[in-house]
């Protein structure tokens, strides 16, 4: 039953150790073990749980406000790499582009453009695997 998947979800995420890891690192980490399902609700409360568990434990970061930031910016790297490295897109999201995309992500704030930037060279270099 759904119950059942999700406690079995939670339980999986919350085995993982994010400390210390860039988003894009504990990202790559968090779906080597499986690949996404193909349902937006179950993504959907998979990234919720990521991105909780990413800021549990890395408690002292400050470029994130709240697990809210590192879900939205985590749903923005997923979009990024299926952008830049699907086939069937044709017009690829430019580096400014993805940076607009993040506009306002951190409580109505911006994340460091430096920072992005890097995001966005990272998964142009190297595809995350899905």
């Amino acid at each position: 039953n759904d119950d059942h998947s999700k406690e079995v979800m939670y339980a999986y995420v919350d085995s993982m150790k994010f400390s210390n890891m860039d988003i894009v690192a504990a990202l790559r980490h968090f779906l080597e073990g499986f690949r996404l399902p193909g349902e937006a609700q179950k993504i959907d409360r998979l990234m919720e749980k990521f991105a909780a568990r990413y800021c549990e434990c890395n408690p002292t970061n400050t470029l994130f406000t709240s697990a809210d930031t590192v879900y939205v910016l985590a749903f923005s790297i997923i979009m990024l790499t299926t952008d830049l490295h699907s086939p069937q897109v044709k017009n690829k999201m430019t580096k400014e582009q993805y940076i607009k995309l993040n506009s306002g992500i951190s409580d109505n704030n911006d994340l460091p453009r430096e920072y992005l930037s890097q995001i966005y060279d990272e998964i142009a270099g190297h595809e995350i695997k899905m």
